[in-house]
């Protein structure tokens, strides 16, 4: 097979570009562009070093957090920062962070023998809605429902139902990361009876939206490689990287959102400002004039405007503000900015055509940019030749914003493009692919040209979350983590061990077991991010794109060592170089101050171990709880700093408190409170089906939304036809016996869509007879006619 370039300059040679847009991307780099950046390059010299970044570890950031103040806290709580400019280098300066948080209130005292049994109840009956208030810590103290694991334990076993997960990245979370615990185990093992703790709140709610504008807690660092002849990696030179480089230009301005282009990146701050380096021609950069800058700089002309997504194609930058209004600028070739023709501009401008709507999502390729609004509404301009616009016809250009009437009666929830096709996703589930089908990479069984939206059927009740278009394939994600291919193959970008083309979705067997949670995908490589926080990379590696060390292309999903014990929530990639946004990570000092990744060693597996073997160790444990009758040894301040729900419960004043009380846990089974306990211990733990229903409810119950949110994936993934009538009548029962209607609801859910649409097989199955009256009726009511 031949024919896939490994960058858009090969397919604009072949495709015959109209425009002279080819010949802007590959002009000299001797000219007055690279003449007025002079002063750029020689400026960051004192940042970085040509060919030493992959080993410039990050000193620490001057943040003023207080160690007793945590994610939630943070995201609760109004941003402060002052960013100061160095315009002098065209960097980003070093900035001081001052985070506004309040501390959550705990329960107030009713005296040191007042018991929450009675307490329980009411909260229970409460707003069970995840929210940090200290009343609700309490609730599986006393009262409330037995969700005994008997009830659960006639699943059936699932070759997929047993996996092993740590802590998830990017999933709510109500608990600290076991790299904090290391800070603090001397003192727990010194001072185990000390029973005074702070008012933690332990939860980093990193919310993901339907739609790609990601919101993250924080200061986010960044790292790149891949490509550098263009300055795209912000590290001061023009050097490629083969393994992620710590951005040190970015260093005190909090980062919450990346993306790439061909030659050049931008990212967003919490503050809603702008940054953006690399290749300049065509103004993409923004910053008035075709200049290349080797860090990252400033976009000046949208001070005053708060900015809420950003993202970049082949040769243009777009930008939404809190409003919804869309600002483009770069190249205009084929109308692709929305002005109404093909002027370019080199500050940002706005669409005046989208005035009035609410913009939410945006997606630039090579020659078309594409938006969703908040209604969900879906529309398209710039080059209608091969249907990249998608409105049905081929001649000519789409000058402004037009509505896509294919799915004006749908709404869109997620979009993605790169080169000359677009995918997006709708709320119901289903994957409408359009544009240029050379080598497959719509989907559709053949390599024909899509002049509008058309559903890849092959995906239909696959759950989709996210597809990600690259210059020659696609890829998608679906709800249980695992991710499907499709496109050119040439170099190995599909990921399945060969350089096969695949004209329909093929499942990544590589991946299997592996829980996904978002994929983006370069000309010719791809990059998954997992639940775990962990990158694998694959397909073309030259440049080293790949991250490996090396420019050698792999034909299956590759972990990225140099990323190893980082916590990685988003990756980026268009063309030949990638990115990622990693989350500090506080060390051994309380955590007052939040270090960039790099400056501590990694969690070791004898740590693990170690914290593990800790687990209802009698020797060094300060409080017993009773299970099922028997005791349960733990630390207090390590459930107080990883759980918001016992930090509650030992600082309310009430009998359970005190030192030396026994306290029931009548709610749980033995087995998922170990479970529990294990998990907060070291924030990983081996999941099977048998107790993902019951474990799902206490995590629920806990607030410990991370861990809940992996039991959601087990059951998804493992749900079958031998065990989904038992799951079903399970959350049923929980339900029945007590528990919170919402604790059951999500897992009930699950089992009974997986049941309408499996009917005929499985009510000739022995399982349907677990199922009671009432359920075979709401099934039986929920099939189509």
């Amino acid at each position: 097979m031949s024919g896939q370039g490994s960058s858009p300059d090969d397919e604009i040679r072949s495709s015959n570009m109209r425009g002279g847009e080819s010949m802007r991307e590959s002009s000299s780099r001797n000219g007055s562009n690279r003449d007025n950046n002079n002063n750029n390059a020689a400026s960051a010299a004192s940042i970085s070093i040509r060919g030493q970044h992959q080993h410039h570890l990050p000193p620490p950031m001057n943040h003023q957090h207080h160690h007793n103040m945590m994610h939630h806290s943070m995201m609760n709580s109004n941003n402060n920062n002052n960013n100061n400019i160095g315009d002098n280098s065209g960097s980003a300066g070093i900035s001081s962070s001052s985070m506004r948080m309040q501390q959550q209130q705990g329960l107030t005292s009713t005296g040191s023998g007042t018991s929450s049994q009675d307490a329980a109840v009411m909260m229970l009956n409460g707003n069970n809605n995840n929210s940090n208030s200290a009343p609700v810590a309490a609730a599986a103290i006393g009262g409330g429902a037995h969700f005994n694991s008997n009830n659960f334990h006639h699943h059936h076993h699932h070759p997929n139902s047993s996996n092993y997960y740590s802590s998830s990245a990017g999933a709510p979370s109500s608990q600290a990361s076991a790299s904090e615990m290391s800070s603090y185990m001397n003192n727990i093992m010194n001072n185990n009876n000390n029973n005074h703790f702070s008012n933690n709140n332990n939860n980093n709610n990193t919310h993901y939206s339907q739609y790609s504008s990601i919101t993250y807690p924080g200061e986010l660092t960044v790292y790149s490689w891949g490509r550098g002849e263009d300055g795209q990696l912000g590290i001061g030179d023009t050097s490629d990287q083969d393994e992620p480089t710590y951005v040190d230009a970015l260093r005190g301005v909090g980062v919450k959102q990346i993306a790439c282009g061909s030659g050049h990146t931008v990212v967003l701050t919490g503050e809603g400002e702008v940054y953006t380096w690399g290749r300049g021609d065509d103004g993409r950069l923004g910053h008035g004039d075709n200049g290349w800058k080797y860090v990252p700089r400033l976009t000046h002309s949208l001070t005053g405007q708060i900015i809420t997504h950003v993202t970049c194609g082949s040769y243009h930058t777009a930008a939404v503000s809190s409003n919804g209004d869309l600002y483009t600028w770069g190249g205009g070739m084929y109308g692709k900015l929305g002005h109404g023709n093909e002027s370019g501009h080199s500050t940002p401008r706005r669409v005046e055509a989208l005035v009035g709507l609410s913009v939410i999502d945006i997606a630039c390729g090579s020659r078309h940019t594409a938006v969703v609004t908040n209604k969900g509404c879906l529309y398209t301009w710039g080059d209608k030749e091969n249907g990249v616009a998608g409105h049905g016809d081929t001649e000519g250009h789409q000058y402004t914003p037009k509505l896509l009437e294919r799915l004006s009666g749908k709404k869109v929830v997620q979009l993605s493009a790169c080169g000359f096709h677009t995918g997006c996703l709708t709320d119901q589930g289903e994957c409408f692919t359009w544009g240029e089908g050379k080598f497959g990479r719509l989907g559709h069984g053949a390599e024909r040209n899509c002049h509008s939206p058309r559903l890849i059927e092959s995906l239909l009740g696959k759950r989709p979350k996210q597809i990600a278009c690259g210059g020659f394939h696609s890829a998608v994600v679906t709800e249980d983590g695992k991710m499907y291919t499709f496109g050119g193959g040439e170099h190995g970008q599909l990921g399945h061990g060969d350089k096969v083309n695949k004209v329909k979705p093929t499942l990544v067997q590589a991946l299997d077991g592996i829980v996904l949670q978002q994929i983006t995908c370069g000309w010719s490589h791809s990059v998954a991010l997992t639940t775990n926080g962990e990158v694998f990379t694959w397909g073309n590696g030259d440049h080293g794109k790949l991250g490996h060390g090396n420019g050698k292309k792999v034909s299956t999903p590759q972990l990225v060592e140099r990323l190893v014990g980082h916590l990685v929530v988003h990756v980026a990639s268009y063309n030949e170089h990638t990115a990622a946004l990693v989350e500090p990570q506080s060390i051994a000092d309380g955590g007052s101050r939040r270090h960039a990744p790099g400056t501590m060693v990694p969690v070791s597996a004898g740590y693990l171990h170690d914290m593990k073997e800790m687990v209802n160790d009698e020797e060094y444990s300060d409080v017993t709880f009773i299970v099922e009758g028997q005791p349960i040894y733990a630390l207090r301040a390590v459930l107080a700093k990883r759980c918001e729900h016992f930090a509650a419960m030992f600082r309310s004043g009430m009998r359970e408190s005190e030192a030396g009380v026994q306290i029931p846990i009548p709610t749980v089974s033995r087995a998922v409170f170990l479970l529990i306990l294990e998990y907060l211990y070291t924030d990983s733990v081996k999941i099977d089906l048998d107790h993902a229903v019951e474990l799902y409810i206490a995590s629920d119950l806990y607030q410990i939304s991370s861990l809940r949110d992996m039991c959601c994936v087990i059951v998804r993934r493992s749900i079958g036809a031998e065990n989904a009538t038992y799951l079903l009548q399970g959350a049923h029962e929980a339900h029945c016996h007590g528990a919170h209607e919402a604790h059951c609801h999500v897992i009930k859910e699950i089992a009974m869509e997986y049941i309408v649409a499996n009917f005929d097989v499985i009510s000739k199955g022995e399982g349907i007879k677990a199922v009671s009256h009432g359920l075979l009726l709401e099934i039986l009511s929920l099939r189509p006619c």
